[in-house]
C-alpha cells in the first residue's frame, strides 16, 4: 500500500486468507499457517504460524488483466490525461522493473482486459483497476489472497466458490484453460502462503483521489498528482510478496527511499521519480524470495541473461534479544550498511511468531510472549561486500508497526520495541560497547551465510523532556540557528546513583521538507551550561564534552549521535554532577551556516516538536528547550518541547 509522505497507514490485525498489505517479518508479506490443526492453549482455537506469501513457480509468469470499464482513466483534478491503453503500457513498464532483475525469476505480465464494473475481489483474476471503495484513502493498494494451510488441489476444484472449476490436471503451468478470463491452477500440492489471487487498485475518486501521470507530467509538484510508474512499481512489489522497507534514506548524501518504503513525497519530483527505480533492498529481497538458478526446470531454471542468486548474494543472519526483558524481539529492523559506501544496502525484520486462531470466525488472539514470539531471528540478503549490521525498533518513525506486520505488532504489544538504535560488535554484545556507534566489519561472500550475528540490546536510560505530540518545525529558520535542550543535573543524578555511567548517545528527532534531501546540520554538541536569573541560558560551546561537525540526521526519525568516548564522557558527567560542577547538560543542534538550503522548497532541516499550542497536550511544556541566533544568548521556548534525548547506560554488573 502506498500513501503520501507523513500520512499513516493503519492495517488490520485480523489476518485471514485475504491479505491486504499486512507484512511478513523479514522482507516478505505474511499470512497464517494452520496446517495440522494443532490445538492452541485457548480451547477451540488452533496454533497459527505466521509465514511468508509468494507465488508458486507453476503460476509464473503471473498473468494480469486491466479493468477496461473506466476509459479514459478518471482524473479528480481535471480533464483525463491517460487512456486505459496508455496506463497499461506504463503498468507493464513497472512490472518489467521487477521482471528484469537478473537474479530473480519473478515475472508478471498484462495479458488483456477485464470488464469488471465492480470492485476487485477474490475471483482468480489478477486485476489492475482504477475503481476503489468509497472509504479508500490511500494512493493505491495490492490485496492478495493466499492459502492458510497446505493444500492439495484436484482436477475440477472450485477454489473461489463461483461454480467454475479453478484447477486442471491437464496443465503444468497456470493458464486460462476454459478461456473465460480467470486462471486455472495445475492440480497438485501447494504450501500455505501460496498466493492464489492478487489485485492492484489505484485511487481515482473525485474526493480523496489522485491524478496519475506518466513521463514528464510526473515532474509536477501537485500533492494529489503522482507518477503512475512510481506507485505501480511499489504495489507490484507487494503483488509478488514483498513487505514494506524502513529504508527512507539510502545514505548521508542520498535522501531517497527504497521503492518499498511505504510513503511517497508527491510534492518532491526528484524523490518521486527516484522511487520509480528499484533500490538495492528491493532487488535483494525479490531475488531472495525467487532465487534465479534454484531449480533445473521451470521459471527458476537459468535462461539467457539470468544470473544465479548464489553467484551474487550471501546472507547475514542472526537473532535479536532484548537485554532488559530477556526475550527474543519481534519487530527489530536489522539493516546492513556497506563499510565502503556508507549506504544501507538491505534490511529485514526480526522474529518468528504465531497467534491463536479461532476457526469459527477467523479471529486471531495474543496469549503471552513465550507463546507468540518463538525467536528473534532475522535474515538479510546482501551482495559481496563488507558490512556493518545495526538494529532499530519499529517505533512509528519513520514507519509504525501497523505498516509492517503482525509480527512487529506483537513485539510492540509486549513492549519490546523500546530499545535504541545500535550495532553488532561481536563479543561486546552482552556488555557495554566501547563505542556504541561502531560496528564490527563482516565480510559476506556470494553463496555463503554469515550466521550467528546476534545482537543484544543495551541496558540504557533515555532522558526525554518531551511527550508524544509530534509536530515538525521550523520552516523559514535562519542559517546557523542553534536549538538546545537542557538536562538538569537532578535528572542525571537519579540514574543508578553511585554507579559509573556510560554516555551512550544523543538522539535528535530530525526531518526534511523534501524527501530527496537529507537532514544535514552544521554540528551536534553535548556540553554544559547554566540557567540565568532572567530565564535565558548560557551554554559553553567552546568546551564541549562531545562534538560532531557536519552531523547528518535521519528523516522522520530519532538520529543518533553516538559518543566517541562513552566511558570517559560518562565518568566526567557523573563526577561533575556529584561534585556540583555540572548544573546542566545541554544537547545542541545547529542548522547549516550557509544558504540556500537544498531541496525544492529550499527549507532548512527540521526538528521534531512536542506540544499543542492552545490545546490539550500529553505532557507539559517543560521550558527546557532553547533557541539562539548567535550561540551567546539562548532564549527559552514556551510553545514546544524540542524532541532531543540523552541516552545513558550503566556499566555491566
Amino acid at each position: 500500500m502506498y500513501t503520501r509522505k507523513l500520512t499513516a497507514i493503519v492495517l488490520s490485525a485480523a489476518l485471514v486468507a485475504a491479505q491486504g498489505a499486512a507484512l511478513r517479518a523479514g522482507g516478505v508479506l505474511e499470512t497464517i499457517n494452520i496446517t495440522g490443526n494443532v490445538p492452541s492453549p485457548i480451547p477451540g482455537h488452533l496454533v497459527a504460524r505466521l509465514v511468508g506469501i509468494k507465488w508458486d513457480a507453476r503460476t509464473i509468469p503471473v498473468q494480469y488483466r486491466i479493468n477496461s470499464t473506466l476509459d479514459p482513466v478518471p482524473n479528480p483534478l481535471g480533464a483525463p490525461v491517460l487512456t486505459v491503453a496508455q496506463a497499461g503500457t506504463a503498468l507493464q513498464q513497472s512490472f518489467n522493473q521487477w521482471n528484469d532483475i537478473p537474479t530473480s525469476f519473478m515475472e508478471s505480465k498484462i495479458v488483456g482486459t477485464v470488464p469488471n464494473a465492480g470492485l476487485v475481489g477474490f475471483d482468480m483474476v489478477n486485476e489492475l483497476s482504477f475503481r476503489t471503495a468509497a472509504g479508500f484513502g490511500a494512493i493505491a493498494s495490492s490485496p492478495s489472497t493466499a492459502l492458510i494451510a497446505d493444500s492439495t488441489f484436484a482436477n475440477g476444484d472450485d477454489i473461489d466458490g463461483d461454480g467454475d472449476s479453478d484447477v486442471s490436471s491437464a496443465i503444468t503451468v497456470a493458464a486460462d484453460v476454459d478461456a473465460d478470463g480467470d486462471i486455472e491452477f495445475p492440480a497438485g500440492f501447494y504450501k500455505a502462503g501460496t498466493i492464489l489471487d492478487n489485485d492492484v487498485q489505484f485511487n481515482t475518486k473525485t474526493t480523496n483521489g489522485f491524478r496519475f501521470t506518466v513521463g514528464d507530467a510526473a515532474l509536477d509538484t501537485v500533492a494529489r498528482s503522482v507518477d503512475i510508474n512510481t506507485v505501480a512499481t511499489h504495489e507490484f512489489g507487494h503483488s509478488h510478496g514483498l513487505s514494506h522497507s524502513l529504508d527512507n534514506q539510502k545514505s548521508g548524501t542520498n535522501g531517497d527511499g527504497a521503492t518499498m518504503f511505504p510513503f511517497i513525497d508527491t510534492a518532491d519530483p526528484a524523490s518521486e521519480l527516484e522511487q520509480r527505480s528499484l533500490g538495492s533492498d528491493d532487488i535483494a529481497w525479490s531475488s531472495f524470495i525467487y532465487p534465479e538458478g534454484s531449480a533445473l526446470t521451470g521459471p527458476a531454471a537459468l535462461q539467457k541473461g539470468d544470473i544465479p542468486f548464489k553467484w551474487v548474494y550471501g546472507v547475514i543472519e542472526g537473532d535479536v534479544h532484548h537485554g532488559i526483558l530477556d526475550q527474543p524481539i519481534a519487530g527489530a529492523n536489522a539493516f546492513a550498511v556497506s563499510k565502503l559506501t556508507g549506504r544501507v544496502v538491505s534490511s529485514g525484520f526480526s522474529g518468528t511468531a504465531q497467534v491463536s486462531y479461532n476457526p469459527a470466525n477467523g479471529g486471531l488472539f495474543i496469549i503471552n510472549p513465550a507463546f507468540n514470539i518463538l525467536d528473534g531471528k532475522y535474515r538479510i540478503p546482501v551482495p559481496l561486500g563488507i558490512y556493518g549490521v545495526g538494529i532499530e525498533p519499529i517505533d512509528g518513525q519513520p514507519v509504525g508497526v501497523g505498516s509492517v506486520s503482525l509480527t512487529a505488532q506483537l513485539g510492540s504489544f509486549f513492549g519490546q520495541l523500546n530499545f535504541n538504535e545500535e550495532f553488532y560488535n561481536r563479543n561486546r554484545e552482552e556488555a557495554i560497547e566501547v563505542r556504541p556507534g561502531e560496528s564490527a566489519p563482516l565480510l559476506v561472500l556470494p553463496g555463503f551465510t554469515r550466521s550467528g550475528i546476534d545482537l543484544v540490546t543495551t541496558r540504557s536510560f533515555n532522558i526525554n523532556n518531551f511527550g508524544n505530540r509530534n509536530f515538525v518545525g521550523f520552516t523559514g529558520a535562519a542559517a546557523g540557528l542553534y536549538y538546545a535542550v537542557q538536562v538538569p543535573a537532578s535528572q542525571i543524578a537519579a540514574i543508578t546513583p553511585g554507579e559509573p555511567l556510560v554516555a551512550h548517545s544523543l538522539l535528535f528527532n530530525t526531518r526534511v521538507l523534501n524527501a530527496s534531501t537529507t537532514p544535514k546540520f552544521s554540528e551536534a554538541i553535548l556540553t554544559t551550561g547554566i540557567i540565568n536569573p532572567d530565564g535565558t541560558a548560557t551554554i559553553d560551546l567552546e568546551h564541549p564534552l562531545e562534538r560532531e561537525t557536519n552531523f547528518v540526521g535521519q528523516d522522520d526519525d530519532f538520529s543518533p549521535f553516538f559518543m566517541k568516548r562513552p566511558r570517559l564522557t560518562g565518568n566526567l558527567i557523573r563526577q561533575g554532577v556529584d561534585s556540583g560542577e555540572i548544573q546542566n547538560l545541554f544537547l545542541v543542534l545547529r542548522l547549516p551556516t550557509t544558504t540556500p538550503f537544498p531541496g525544492v522548497a529550499a527549507q532548512p532541516p527540521l526538528i521534531g516538536l512536542d506540544g499543542n499550542p492552545g490545546g490539550a497536550n500529553d505532557a507539559p511544556i517543560f521550558g527546557r528547550s532553547f533557541t539562539s541566533a548567535d550561540g551567546a544568548v539562548f532564549t527559552r521556548e514556551t510553545r514546544f518541547n524540542y524532541m532531543f534525548s540523552l541516552v545513558l547506560s550503566s556499566l555491566p554488573e
